[in-house]
């Protein structure tokens, strides 16, 4: 079958209206896609929101994103152009039609067999493996429970009837949970060719949340708590911001105490791969490296904060709620990666620059540290708050 090897660029906006658009962007004399600036009911508009995406049939309508920058969309453009090039001259081979028949049993088992071979070269990480499998799993059993068995007899209805339903069964009633789970199914069904709903529908959740930082007095009464072996543990959360993966999967050596520094690199012994697949050395002050000089080796075990069985510590958030409860606090307020906002926070409220701050904490681009910013803003907005009143008195 014949289809449209076309391959055009867009940039998806946020009108006046406020809804979602592709538009097309507008180009320049020399043919190049001015910057932020798009064509909106045939008259010229800029819109920095949004990103950059290519469109085209291969064999069914396809939308990829690009990014924020037009050079990433027409780099982008110009290698599916030349795949589907490869494609007509026999180099590579043309996709096949998904195949939609099948019990819905069968097609998690492919899918996430697919999913698993990509684990294996590299290309997707464990965590998110085990994600999907947990929560196509959970789809799967909650189609077979109101007696549907078929992939193509999948609707709509049954993705946001079982959004509804994660919905209701979260322990926090979490909508962010719900819209997390809805996106997963649904990139799921259309790899399978079933387009029965677009990621709009996915429930809609509070953004921008205010980032929560331990207070001194949380995080003296918690010390307090900690035995010696727990408070290096929880110092190397707080003094050098890493994820919990990070630190579990830490080995001796990637310490490199002598310079202050942590080496967060891929270790294939563990199945590790850093967030991103990017390394980074994260520097350290010299008080914790103090504290991570009285870790000694354990005899056959080279990493550095291990289980009393020479194991990977996976279960440091069950340690951080029982210290909390030892005090007295709230254990519902304690949470691995609260350290890491409060390192951000910290670091940003004592005069860090934004860069620095980035390549410590192992962020891909500057957006993801603007919610820390927030802090600073919360900040500076109540010290205004205060003046104007205390003018006023």
């Amino acid at each position: 079958m014949r289809v449209n090897r076309r391959v055009s660029i867009w940039k998806h906006v946020r009108l006046a209206d406020g809804k979602w658009r592709y538009c097309r962007p507008v180009f320049d004399a020399k043919e190049k896609i001015v910057s932020d600036m798009v064509i909106v009911h045939g008259l010229e508009e800029r819109h920095t929101e949004g990103t950059y995406c290519i469109c085209f049939y291969n064999p069914r309508l396809t939308w990829r994103k690009c990014g924020h920058k037009p050079a990433d969309a027409v780099a982008a453009a110009e290698r599916q152009r030349a795949l589907f090039k490869a494609m007509q001259h026999g180099i590579v081979e043309r996709p096949t039609k998904t195949q939609t028949t099948g019990t819905i049993e069968e097609a998690v088992s492919e899918y996430l067999a697919e999913l698993e071979a990509r684990v294996r070269n590299g290309s997707k990480r464990p965590t998110t493996y085990a994600a999907c499998k947990q929560i196509l799993q959970e789809f799967q059993a909650y189609c077979e429970r109101r007696g549907k068995k078929g992939l193509s007899k999948i609707t709509k209805l049954d993705l946001l009837n079982y959004a509804g339903w994660a919905y209701e069964q979260s322990p926090t009633k979490s909508r962010r949970t719900a819209n997390t789970k809805f996106i997963r199914v649904n990139q799921f069904l259309k790899a399978r060719g079933i387009a029965v709903a677009t990621n709009v529908d996915a429930p809609k959740y509070t953004k921008n949340p205010p980032v929560l930082v331990y207070s001194e007095e949380q995080l003296e009464r918690f010390f307090v708590a900690c035995n010696p072996r727990q408070r290096v543990i929880f110092k190397t959360f707080l003094m050098a911001g890493l994820r919990e993966s990070e630190l579990v999967f830490l080995t001796f050596d990637r310490l490199h105490l002598d310079r202050g520094v942590i080496r967060i690199d891929e270790n294939p012994k563990y199945d590790f791969m850093p967030k991103a697949y990017q390394c980074r050395d994260v520097y350290i002050p010299p008080e914790l490296v103090e504290e991570l000089r009285k870790v000694k080796p354990m005899a056959g075990c080279d990493l550095v904060l291990p289980t009393r069985n020479g194991t990977p510590n996976e279960k440091l958030l069950i340690m951080c709620k029982r210290i909390a409860s030892r005090t007295g606090m709230n254990q519902d307020d304690f949470w691995l990666h609260r350290f890491r906002a409060t390192y951000a926070t910290h670091c940003l409220r004592n005069g860090m620059d934004i860069a620095s701050l980035r390549d410590q904490m192992g962020h891909a681009d500057l957006k993801s540290i603007e919610r820390y910013l927030r802090a600073l803003d919360q900040d500076k907005r109540a010290e205004k708050v205060t003046l104007v009143w205390a003018k006023a008195a």
